[in-house]
């Protein structure tokens, strides 16, 4: 049975972009103070972003909390808008950690923010073969890069993913309610 799908009205601003994947640090008071930063404030500002900054210069963290730590500024920036700034973030923090869901997921969400959207599609993907903690969060914002690039089907098929990850969660839920699905 064939589906075709419309969308019926256009596409949300890039705000709906979710960026979740925090990364834990174990060590160092600053690298927690950072990751603390991310977890519990959804609209961090400057202050935020300098305590994450303060904990990278300080010297203090091993390689891995220090990748942690730049992962975690990054999405401090990219919930400010600031999506250049986070993306080298997360380059300098692939560097270190190549193998991080939670670096592939966000650095897929800063790729939607600046419009790269086949970029994005890359390192979401990657996000979900690294086994990301948030899958859900990766097929929502797989489904956001196919929806800017048009391609409703494959859209809705990653909304559609996402709620079943997470049944409770409302972005896919109003993102699924802008199509219709008819029968040919």
């Amino acid at each position: 049975m064939m589906y075709r799908l419309f969308v019926l009205i256009s596409i949300l601003l890039v705000t709906a972009v979710t960026s979740h994947a925090q990364v834990l640090i174990i060590g160092g008071e600053a690298g927690q103070d950072c990751y603390r930063a991310v977890k519990f404030n959804p609209a961090p500002g400057t202050r935020h972003e300098r305590i994450c900054t303060d904990a990278i210069a300080s010297g203090a963290l091993d390689r891995v909390n220090l990748a942690g730590t730049l992962i975690n500024r990054g999405i401090i920036r990219m919930r400010m808008g600031d999506f250049g700034p986070a993306l080298e973030d997360y380059a300098r923090a692939e560097r270190m950690t190549p193998h991080s869901g939670a670096l592939h997921l966000n650095k897929g969400a800063a790729l939607i923010g600046i419009g790269d959207y086949d970029a994005a599609l890359v390192s979401l993907n990657r996000a979900l073969e690294l086994e990301t903690q948030e899958p859900y969060a990766a097929h929502y914002n797989i489904g956001v890069a196919h929806e800017y690039l048009g391609q409703a089907a494959p859209a809705y098929e990653s909304y559609q993913a996402a709620l079943e990850l997470k049944p409770d969660w409302s972005l896919p839920t109003r993102a699924l309610e802008r199509f219709t699905v008819e029968r040919e």
